[in-house]
């Protein structure tokens, strides 16, 4: 990567978020409610619940908001329901021990939410881990909110900075 790549990556930065009609606290806001949405252990609603807050929600960089809620992909959606699960089990006073034993992952299909008995064979299946976990998604949602907001309003102050240049290529 040359220097002026890394310029013109700043630079699209700063433009993404130099949207004039929101300030610096509207855009960490925007950033933190997707964060905070990307902790939301309850699986399939990510994307709903963005639309949610975007379609209710005056001065949000919608965007920001997605960006936000997708910090939870395919690549992070481990690390962060195995990070939730740890938790709850902590809050559990139950320690760092999760007994995945009995999860028979392959097992886990569509037919888990499509048939009753499907969603009560998975239900029984993960009821050791499923409360741990969304204790722990819970509270972790909860931190993701004050957490998003503190770093992306930094963020969003430093990249609006006249003073602020680019990184150098050294």
């Amino acid at each position: 990567m040359t220097h002026h790549d890394k310029t013109h990556i700043w630079a699209r930065t700063k433009r993404f978020l130099a949207d004039p009609d929101l300030e610096p606290h509207h855009l960490a806001w925007s950033f933190a409610l997707g964060f905070a949405i990307a902790w939301n252990p309850l699986l399939g609603t990510h994307t709903g619940l963005v639309v949610l807050i975007c379609a209710l929600a005056k001065k949000l960089h919608r965007p920001l908001t997605f960006l936000g809620a997708f910090t939870n992909n395919p690549w992070t959606m481990v690390p962060m329901a195995t990070g939730s699960a740890l938790l709850g089990n902590i809050l559990l006073g139950r320690g760092l021990h999760l007994d995945l034993s009995g999860v028979v992952w392959k097992s886990i299909g569509w037919h888990s939410v499509s048939t009753r008995a499907g969603f009560e064979a998975a239900a029984a299946m993960l009821k050791p881990i499923l409360a741990p976990y969304l204790l722990g998604g819970f509270v972790m949602s909860a931190i993701a909110l004050p957490v998003g907001y503190f770093l992306m309003l930094r963020l969003a102050h430093r990249m609006r900075s006249p003073k602020i240049q680019p990184p150098s290529g050294d």
